[in-house]
């Protein structure tokens, strides 16, 4: 009786071992990226004498990494071509956008509230593996007033609708406007690399603002883009 009892116990331990084996083996191959692999990665595409760029060897890079992780945690989304990504759980994401025309080097994300209250957006593109200076637009839905130190020439800005974050206070973020070299006189600039807002939201209303790299001209050549950058943004809700 008690051998028979010792080897349905052995059993019942290795039917729990094969059950769970594959979920522990899934979780150990996620694929983590770092910034640092992410800008040598961009490096690999150029030809020896730099004279010429790989393009769609890059597009096809950054859209393998759509389901990756960052070394923070978070699960990496790519938003390319104009393309949205909607999120219906507050939490930590990642979004990296950026496209092959001009018109669609761009990507947008989207929140959508799952019950109604007041939430807390926060941007960042420090941690971000594509990370740099980037131009988040409101684009529909409800208006974030952001609180922000922003200039326009002489004037201070504390409040407003769109976020201009960059990973580095030394290279200042600004509103993409592609007219050349006047965008960057008596336009918008931020030093900024956290920027955060709150809004009260009705269950099912959405915020939504697309994001596309400060230097991603509009005006620019379909050979000039592929301007990859990206965000990290952590929703939460505080009531």
């Amino acid at each position: 009786m008690k051998k028979n009892f010792v080897v349905k116990v052995m059993s019942l331990v290795m039917a729990a071992t094969m059950v769970l084996a594959p979920v522990t083996a899934s979780a150990s191959e996620k694929k983590v990226v770092t910034a640092k692999e992410f800008k040598s990665s961009e490096m690999s595409f150029y030809s020896d004498d730099y004279e010429e760029f790989n393009s769609k060897g890059w597009m096809n890079y950054v859209a393998s990494l759509d389901g990756c992780y960052q070394e923070n945690g978070n699960k990496i989304y790519t938003a390319l071509n104009g393309k949205t990504v909607t999120f219906k759980k507050t939490g930590n994401y990642s979004v990296i956008v950026g496209g092959k025309t001009a018109k669609k080097d761009e990507g947008t994300f989207k929140f959508v509230a799952p019950k109604t209250g007041t939430y807390k957006f926060t941007f960042t593109t420090k941690d971000n593996v594509a990370g740099g200076q980037i131009f988040l637009d409101w684009d529909g839905g409800k208006v974030i007033s952001f609180k922000v130190d922003y200039r326009c020439g002489s004037e201070k800005i504390k409040h407003h609708a769109s976020a201009y974050v960059t990973n580095d206070p030394d290279r200042c973020a600004y509103p993409t406007l592609g007219k050349g070299l006047s965008r960057y006189e008596d336009c918008y600039t931020s030093e900024m690399t956290k920027v955060s807002g709150s809004i009260k939201l009705k269950k099912g209303q959405s915020v939504i603002y697309t994001g596309r790299a400060c230097d991603a001209s509009y005006d620019e050549p379909n050979s000039s883009a592929y301007n990859f950058t990206g965000f990290d943004v952590k929703i939460t809700k505080t009531k």
